[in-house]
């Protein structure tokens, strides 16, 4: 049973494909800049989701511009992108990010009597890339990619294989992989930099249920180890110098060596005859041993109007409980963070993204083809955060994000 492939694929709008759409992601940094880097989990959101049309050879350009709220973190991206067949069988695609980066962020020390959380001021350039080179043979799809990405004061490097077969009369996907991150960590105060490795490993699983229906369900398991923590952020605590005199003194916050998740994955694809526009819905669960817990919901809808131009609105859910070790001040307690070691106990971290916290996006693309050849693309998506625990609010951000683009075929 054959899924409608041209219509869905015309709703999906085939040239953004899921690569392209994780490259963006690098340079939206939710909810901080130091939390968008390259990984090869792009291996489970690019391969494991089910393909409904075969890639044709073009290139891509795409600017965007994601500005925080009251002057917070500003990035400012170019992407530039391509896929061409190098034979029958072997199709090589390349994708590349240009990020310039400035703007504050939170330090971690608790907010002054207003509410109001002290920042620190960045700016950085970031170079990342992801390069793909697809085999298919028969009813199999090996897939090599190797990513980079770098900036001042980080180094990421990536590697993954998978492989995507295909049942049951092209009608059931499995998908299985590998992927591997070798990170260095290296800001000017490091005497040497530090490194972190992350394996993924992916098992992944689609289904045509009728002519206009994909669904797909797919499993990961990660597993980081090495520094972990960011060397930006700080805890507070007030310490006794002398007999009955105390300082509030900043620490260098101190996360485990090692961090194992589990992630969920679901998407349903649906075309509509009666209105011609298409459902694309996503919900992943994901847990880890931090304590952290995520639900996160995203539903978007291709409506086509009149022969040339998708209107695609869309909205994400996203809900995240705080890792056991996150809190605001370590005053009161019996830490001594001044003697402890990195990657052993005690943990502590006041860094907002670790702690409990919802988040909206919502926004709507805009999707002109002119010919078969060429075609235009703009979006605007609104990012919202709201704290739901002691956190203050002036720790989260919200933020607006314009994108444009355009795409040719050869």
């Amino acid at each position: 049973m054959k899924p409608n492939v041209r219509s869905i694929a015309y709703q999906l709008s085939q040239p953004l494909l899921s690569t392209t759409s994780f490259l963006m992601s690098l340079s939206t940094p939710f909810p901080s800049h130091r939390s968008a880097r390259v990984v090869l989990f792009a291996t489970y959101l690019y391969l494991v989701s089910p393909k409904l049309v075969s890639g044709e050879e073009h290139i891509s350009v795409k600017w965007q511009d994601y500005s925080e709220d009251n002057d917070r973190i500003r990035v400012i991206s170019r992407y530039l992108g391509f896929e061409k067949a190098i034979s029958n069988q072997v199709v090589l695609k390349a994708h590349a990010v240009h990020d310039a980066i400035s703007g504050a962020t939170p330090t971690g020390v608790p907010a002054d009597e207003d509410g109001n959380v002290p920042l620190s001021n960045l700016e950085d350039i970031r170079e990342a890339g992801v390069i793909d080179l697809d085999w298919t043979h028969g009813i199999h799809k090996s897939t090599f990619q190797y990513s980079y990405s770098s900036e001042s004061d980080f180094l990421s490097r990536g590697y993954a294989f998978s492989q995507t077969s295909e049942f049951n009369k092209r009608n059931t996907g499995l998908s299985y992989g590998v992927s591997l991150i070798d990170d260095d960590v290296r800001p000017s105060f490091f005497e040497t930099s530090r490194e972190k490795e992350s394996y993924d490993y992916f098992l992944g699983l689609s289904q045509v249920l009728d002519p206009n229906t994909i669904v797909a369900l797919n499993y990961t398991y990660g597993d980081a180890s090495g520094y972990l923590s960011d060397p930006y952020k700080l805890v507070r605590k007030n310490t006794e110098i002398l007999p009955n005199i105390f300082l509030p003194l900043s620490f260098s916050e101190n996360r485990p060596a090692d961090r194992t998740r589990d992630i969920v994955f679901f998407n349903v694809k649906r075309f509509f005859d009666g209105v011609g526009g298409s459902l694309d819905f996503d919900y992943r669960y994901f847990t880890d041993n931090w304590g952290v817990r995520s639900d996160t919901f995203d539903i978007e809808w291709y409506q086509k109007i009149g022969d040339n131009l998708i209107i695609r609105p869309k909205y994400r859910y996203y809900s995240q409980s705080a890792a056991r070790f996150y809190t605001l001040d370590l005053s009161g307690t019996p830490l001594e963070p001044g003697d402890t070691i990195q990657g052993l106990e005690p943990f502590y971290s006041s860094d907002y993204r670790l702690a409990k916290f919802d988040t909206h996006s919502y926004g709507v693309k805009f999707i002109y083809k002119f010919s078969e050849r060429y075609s235009i693309d703009a979006s605007f998506e609104r990012y919202e955060m709201e704290g739901k625990d002691e956190t203050p609010q002036s720790a989260f951000a919200d933020a607006d994000i314009i994108t444009l683009g355009g795409s040719l075929w050869f």
